[in-house]
């Protein structure tokens, strides 16, 4: 009975998300107006977590089979994409090149940051 509740406490900030999206006019999604609504009221308190880990943690544990019905549906039109089959994958592959080297530069940029910051403070004792 305390998983139906769980559900019920995260399908009622999904529904609230959405019926908000739509007094919105779709400004934001409603899935992420739910998640918005739910971090606030886990934040402020009328909600705490044992009141909703349980549930959230088989959904995490298990959120390969939401991710079917997309597979599914890229199957059932695989004919119509297997031409550009080869230009999607090079977009793929380029895409992930370049979030790569965007994040090490990120990274190398943020360390450099630190590491001018600590002797710069060394430097001041």
């Amino acid at each position: 009975m305390n998983y139906i509740r769980q559900l019920g406490v995260l399908i009622a900030c999904c529904v609230a998300g959405d019926a908000l999206s739509i007094l919105l006019h779709g400004a934001l999604p409603g899935n992420v107006l739910g998640l918005t609504l739910l971090l606030l009221l886990l934040i402020f308190g009328p909600i705490r977590l044992n009141h909703v880990e349980h549930t959230a943690d088989f959904l995490l544990q298990n959120m390969a089979f939401f991710f079917l019905p997309a597979c599914l549906g890229v199957l059932e039109i695989f004919a119509q994409i297997k031409i550009e089959i080869l230009a999607m994958l090079a977009v793929c592959v380029l895409t992930t090149l370049c979030t790569a080297t965007a994040t090490a530069f990120t990274v190398h940029i943020v360390f450099r940051l630190q590491h001018r910051e600590s002797e710069e403070a060394f430097d001041h004792d």
